[in-house]
């Protein structure tokens, strides 16, 4: 399977804060009543004739996003500044909904909107899901936002004319590229999971991930999130379809997580072993087994699940995204130990595997 790149923020800015400063993580707001929040759908509308008519009608409906996370590099503490791009979903009286990708604002402590107008606010996050890479921020505006319409990304043509406005390198907010959607139903490795997406050759570029995709109707049919990052290899940029992104929007709105999204509540991490002749394995292996089945402990290194092969994180969410929560899941694992010594930390397994059933549950619940 293809692996890509996603354009992940791009570091704008770094500097030292002192040891002892405190930022605010952005806060994940309850989730508003699905019913008092207004979302437009398309209905039978005119085709433009021109990009620039389109344009005119959506561009108001693209924001600009920055972000301020914190880090910790070798004992100290930096701020680092990302750019993304969001596009007005939703509104509530003056709360305004605004939809992008998860790799946008993750981890992020401060999150601030600029309108294609001019003006700046402080967002906060609703909720945010990292398999389906979308996220909901809110914003409060007493001026008038524009929404933008979702379309049905079901019903799109190979070949059909296709405009992205997003904000790429983080400072040219507001800006149009035209293409045509190459494809539809991509299933790509896109970070540790597989997604479904739309190609297009219209012109991605770091800053445009979360911004819009717009077909000539001036409808939003997708949410821009990847590219290829290959040298020699040009025209080949990813969007999240609006039925998918729609329907986490949604969820995420009122539930504040993914429905049907299962879990073995248990956190992972990567190890590469060293074997005879020089050769090296990458393994998953369990760091943490909070709210997990006793079944789990720390360091089993995950073989199988449902009988498949398990040796990344990738594995792991691509074997799970076969399951549904309530689901019986069988699971194999070595047991592990952390051995300590003088030269560092290494991992050592059992050489027969530990089988069990487990039952999933709801991500997030």
């Amino acid at each position: 399977m293809k692996k890509i790149r996603v354009w992940r923020l791009g570091a704008l800015l770094a500097f030292t804060l002192s040891l002892g400063l405190c930022l605010a993580g952005c806060s994940i707001a309850e989730a508003p009543e699905a019913q008092r929040v207004v979302s437009y759908t398309a209905s039978e509308s005119e085709v433009y004739s021109t990009a620039t008519e389109v344009v005119k009608e959506v561009a108001d409906t693209v924001v600009e996003i920055s972000t301020e996370s914190v880090t910790t590099r070798f004992g100290r503490q930096y701020i680092v500044s990302g750019a993304g791009s969001g596009v007005l979903v939703g509104k509530a009286e003056t709360d305004y909904y605004i939809v992008t990708n998860n790799h946008v604002i993750e981890s992020a402590n401060e999150i601030t909107v600029r309108t294609r107008a001019g003006s700046e606010m402080e967002a906060t996050l609703i909720a945010t899901d990292d398999s389906a890479d979308i996220a909901v921020i809110t914003v409060s505006s007493q001026e008038e936002l524009k929404l933008a319409v979702w379309g049905d990304s079901d019903d799109l043509q190979i070949a059909e004319d296709v405009i992205a406005i997003g904000n790429p390198l983080g400072n040219l907010g507001g800006t149009v590229t035209k293409g045509i959607l190459s494809a539809t139903g991509r299933t790509i490795a896109v970070g540790n999971f597989d997604m479904t997406l739309l190609q297009t050759d219209a012109a991605i570029n770091p800053g445009n991930s979360g911004g819009g995709l717009f077909n000539m109707r001036g409808q939003l049919i997708g949410i821009v999130n990847a590219k290829t990052s290959e040298e020699g290899i040009e025209g080949l940029c990813f969007a999240i379809p609006a039925n998918a992104a729609k329907r986490a929007y949604e969820n995420l709105l009122e539930y504040g997580y993914l429905l049907g999204r299962a879990t073995l509540h248990i956190e992972l991490a990567e190890a590469t072993l060293s074997g005879s002749g020089g050769t090296s394995e990458t393994v998953a292996y369990v760091t943490a087994t909070e709210g997990a089945d006793g079944n789990f402990m720390q360091y089993d290194r995950l073989s199988k699940i449902n009988g498949m092969e398990i040796s990344s994180i990738y594995d792991y969410n691509r074997a799970m995204a076969t399951v549904a929560p309530e689901d019986e899941v069988t699971v194999e694992v070595y047991r592990g130990t952390l051995v300590q010594s003088l030269w560092g930390n290494s991992l050592s397994f059992a050489a027969s595997p530990t089988a069990f059933t487990v039952t999933a549950a709801q991500y997030g619940a």
